[in-house]
């Protein structure tokens, strides 16, 4: 099975500071296909999506990343996929995601379901 990748909603800056250096947004995605335990997902490019989305010609490197709000389902509106493991990876992201809580991942070799609401992250960067 190949990782599951996820498409961008949005990026949107949510603290931008010229007093200091550390800024953070949020980036909202959505994942499709079937996921596989021992792959994980991944949001690639992220520097690259945060500079297009600020359009100052600056570089970006990733500080941090958090999980911030999850995805819901559209088949089964009361069921909502978390993330777990946000970590970053070069100039990705890389995540687990879960079913229904915060812990328990997502079973493997299972297709994901529709989503009617993206999972949302923030990752914190400074921008040179």
């Amino acid at each position: 099975m190949a990782v599951v990748s996820g498409t961008v909603w949005s990026v949107h800056t949510t603290r931008s500071d010229t007093l200091h250096a550390l800024q953070e947004c949020e980036i909202l995605f959505t994942v499709s296909g079937t996921y596989a335990t021992a792959e994980n997902g991944i949001l690639e490019g992220v520097p690259t999506l945060i500079q297009a989305s600020r359009r100052n010609g600056k570089t970006v490197t990733m500080r941090y990343v958090m999980a911030s709000t999850p995805a819901q389902s559209n088949v089964t509106p009361t069921t909502f996929l978390g993330l777990k493991t946000v970590a970053i990876s070069s100039s990705d992201i890389t995540f687990e995601i879960t079913d229904n809580d915060y812990s328990t991942e997502y079973a493997n070799a299972t297709a994901l379901p529709a989503l009617m609401r993206p999972f949302a992250i923030k990752v914190a960067f400074t921008e040179a």
